[in-house]
């Protein structure tokens, strides 16, 4: 049954064309998605045009490249300062809902000074912590790296947001709802 299962996802896969494969080597386009950083928007349907075209496809390429959807609350942000006088923050993440893989629980986010998503965390530390927040990680693991580094990225766990990350969820799983409610899911 087992070989079945996996038979058929591995050929539902095949089916839809190229997508990313969860544990997938971590890929320079990744780093768009998962770039240590957190985006605030809460109300998607407030951005206008280009701006919310970019948002769907970051989050549609964040859900189908995740190694793990998770929501999270950040209980601490630590802020830590090396020799070289660079800032790095610490975000400790609480699982409070599993949505696709797990969180590891010594789990800690790490945005050094220069990352992309660093400024952000700066300029919203207030908001970042205790707040309801859906967390995307990935894991990259460079050529002879004997660990793995988590690359992520946070959104809000608004209602919008959610709801949204849950369909596109629902859609990597090959599981598609109709107007009344009814679930179908479709086997190759």
């Amino acid at each position: 049954m087992r070989t079945t299962l996996a038979s058929l996802l591995l050929l539902s896969l095949a089916c839809s064309g190229p997508e990313p494969i969860p544990g997938a080597p971590f890929t320079p386009e990744d780093q768009r998605f998962f770039d240590d950083g957190v985006d605030l928007i809460g109300d998607p349907e407030s951005l206008e045009g280009r701006w919310r075209e970019d948002w769907a496809t970051e989050l549609d390429q964040r859900v189908r490249r995740a190694d793990a959807v998770i929501y999270v609350r950040i209980r601490t942000l630590r802020t830590d300062l090396d020799l070289d006088r660079r800032t790095t923050f610490r975000l400790f993440p609480e699982s409070e809902r599993a949505l696709l893989g797990s969180l590891p629980e010594d789990l800690v986010l790490a945005a050094r000074e220069g990352d992309a998503g660093y400024a952000a965390i700066r300029q919203n530390e207030p908001r970042i912590v205790g707040g309801a927040l859906v967390l995307f990680l990935k894991w990259e693991r460079p050529e002879g790296a004997a660990t793995a580094t988590a690359r992520w990225h946070l959104s809000p766990a608004t209602e919008q947001v959610t709801s949204r990350v849950e369909y596109l969820l629902e859609r990597r799983r090959g599981v598609e709802r109709t107007e009344r409610g009814r679930v179908i899911v479709r086997e190759n």
